[in-house]
């Protein structure tokens, strides 16, 4: 009798052992979440509800994306407890809310080996003497003919630049750019100017700050381990400014959460004197972002570890990086943003259309759009600048005035206007041009004009341009017409449009005929805004096929001039800005 009361004894004993280590209630949803304490090792995948978790000792909890979408743990109102020995692993793509974590154990980041995504967390609040990782891979190599360069950032404080054992780890200096090119702003970690080839020790830095961007290249493909405490706080980031032409201004910051963060949420808290649109690497290329539209793959989610580029336009700017505006994305794609609507955010109430230039495996695009808040001159709410015309193998922009820009937004053509486009290309080869996307411009006739060749292509047809160029940079050989109630260009030219009017960087006027044969006959003649005319041709001809003539002004002042085309009763007045 008594030798079955001990037996009785030790059962409940374990029993209640267990009950008190390993029970896990609720199954997970939003009305019946789990708590308690999770049993055994597991993975959870898809979105999954929590209330009060605790991982102890011996326990790993694995949380992974499903093959369709990415996972989700919910406990954005409790708290989760890692045990000393106890594992939380968030596995790339995979995202996690938590409202308090209080780390004995071990917490960890992952990064995927191909670059698939990374993992995101959102908390309010971590103690704890645990450890925390955060895992990033970064790809090596060349994509085509060049390398492969990663703008970073640390959500972590204190990583030192050795971690990184490479000369291939640098800032960006908006100081040491210039009105000619922005190359000279790229130093590394060691004070070594890559278009000088000088080392300056004023320049040398040892440890990765929050809130900055970098750069990074290694012919090896590594993982990183960022050891430390996730930032979870208000970050703010002084930017630069060292003149106004194109190139200057240009500060490279970076993400400081180990969540994306919503670049719209941050408008309003970054000053007034910083622009919009966001810059960042897309393997080869530079994708762009800016008021619901984008180029070459961006959006307005910047993952966790991604640097950016942000412009300044006058001195005293700075970001402030606020917790509110993390969020979770379902591709949290580090190198090579992509979403279903890759155009952006609200993409249906935007008027654009989007010209691609392509070859076999490779391609990059150019926005132009339209909206009724625009101007002819640089917008921050709308445009985006080419930030280098020599990044990848192909690069494409559209030139308005004196500006390169990726996307370019323009008032709604009153009649009509001509969009210069400029492409770099360094392998010699035959290209495409098209439009990949086109949308909410139903009342305007869009033609794209190759002015070696004479081929002229409806890009609302679907029509496209095929031309053989050899390596180097291409101006004022292609321009997009847009005309308004037109049917096709022929229309256009008969009501009176012979000419397209534009400037280049040097300050040259450039008006081109239109008539692909039959010869103009007319009248040049230039205003500045107070109405006095400072140039005056009485007679010209142009004999068609796309004839240019180019005047050079004697030092003009920068500003808005009319120019004024006569032929016979046909009278065509245009703007033009100066630089």
């Amino acid at each position: 009798m008594k030798k079955y009361y001990m037996l009785v004894s030790v059962f409940v004993w374990l029993f209640f052992s267990n009950l008190a280590l390993g029970q896990l209630n609720g199954d997970g949803t939003s009305s019946n979440p789990f708590s308690g304490t999770v049993p055994a090792s597991d993975e959870w995948i898809g979105e999954i509800y929590a209330n009060d978790l605790v991982i102890p000792t011996g326990v790993v909890l694995i949380i992974s994306p499903g093959e369709f979408e990415a996972s989700l743990l919910n406990m954005e109102e409790s708290a989760l407890t890692i045990n000393v020995g106890g594992t939380l692993l968030i596995n790339p793509n995979a995202s996690a809310t938590i409202y308090e974590i209080i780390n004995n154990g071990t917490l960890i980041l992952e990064s995927g080996s191909t670059e698939f995504g990374v993992a995101s967390l959102i908390h309010n609040s971590y103690s704890g003497s645990g450890i925390t990782r955060t895992n990033l891979f970064l790809r090596s190599g060349l994509f085509g003919s060049e390398f492969v360069w990663h703008y970073i950032s640390m959500p972590v404080t204190g990583i030192a630049a050795t971690l990184f054992n490479t000369l291939n780890l640098a800032q960006f200096l908006e100081s040491e750019t210039t009105s000619e090119g922005n190359d000279s702003g790229w130093i590394t970690y060691q004070g070594y100017q890559y278009s000088t080839t000088n080392t300056n020790e004023a320049y040398e830095f040892n440890t990765l700050e929050l809130g900055k961007g970098y750069n990074y290249y290694n012919v090896n493909p590594t993982t990183f381990t960022l050891q430390g405490t996730l930032n979870i706080f208000t970050i703010r980031q002084n930017l630069s400014y060292s003149g106004a032409s194109d190139y200057e201004g240009f500060n490279l910051i970076g993400n400081p959460f180990a969540s994306c963060i919503d670049w719209e949420s941050l408008v309003g808290t970054y000053t007034s004197n910083v622009s919009n649109a966001i810059y960042f690497t897309n393997r080869d290329k530079m994708a762009a972002y800016v008021g619901g539209t984008s180029v070459n793959g961006g959006t307005e989610f910047i993952p966790p570890l991604q640097g950016f580029f942000v412009k300044s336009t006058s001195p005293g700017g700075y970001v402030d990086f606020v917790p509110e505006a993390r969020v979770h994305s379902p591709d949290q794609m580090r190198y090579k943003k992509k979403s279903a609507d890759v155009s952006g955010k609200g993409n249906d109430t935007i008027s654009f259309f989007r010209l691609r230039l392509a070859t076999p495996g490779d391609s990059t695009d150019v926005v132009v759009r339209f909206n009724k808040m625009a101007t002819d001159g640089f917008d921050r709410e709308l445009d985006a600048y080419t930030f280098n015309r020599g990044m990848g193998n192909i690069n494409i922009w559209s030139t308005t005035g004196n500006t390169d820009y990726c996307i370019n937004a323009l008032p709604f053509p009153v009649e009509s206007v001509i969009i210069p486009i400029g492409v770099n290309i360094k392998i010699p080869g035959t290209y495409k041009l098209s439009s990949a996307e086109l949308k909410k411009l139903d009342l305007y006739n869009i033609t794209l004009t190759d002015l070696m060749t004479s081929q002229v292509a409806d890009l609302k047809k679907g029509e496209y341009v095929e031309f053989t160029s050899d390596a180097g940079l291409t101006e004022n050989r292609f321009i997009i017409t847009v005309t308004k109630s037109a049917t096709d260009i022929a229309e256009t030219l008969e009501a009176g449009k012979f000419f397209a009017v534009y400037t280049d960087k040097d300050r040259t006027i450039n008006i081109r005929s239109l008539r692909n044969s039959n010869a103009i006959f007319g009248s040049i003649r230039i205003y500045d805004l107070t109405g006095r005319k400072i140039y005056d041709e009485p007679k010209v001809e142009w004999s068609g096929r796309f004839e240019l003539r180019q005047i050079k002004l004697n030092n003009p002042s920068s500003g808005i001039y009319l120019v004024e085309l006569m032929s016979g009763a046909n009278r065509f007045v245009t703007k033009v800005a100066l630089k």
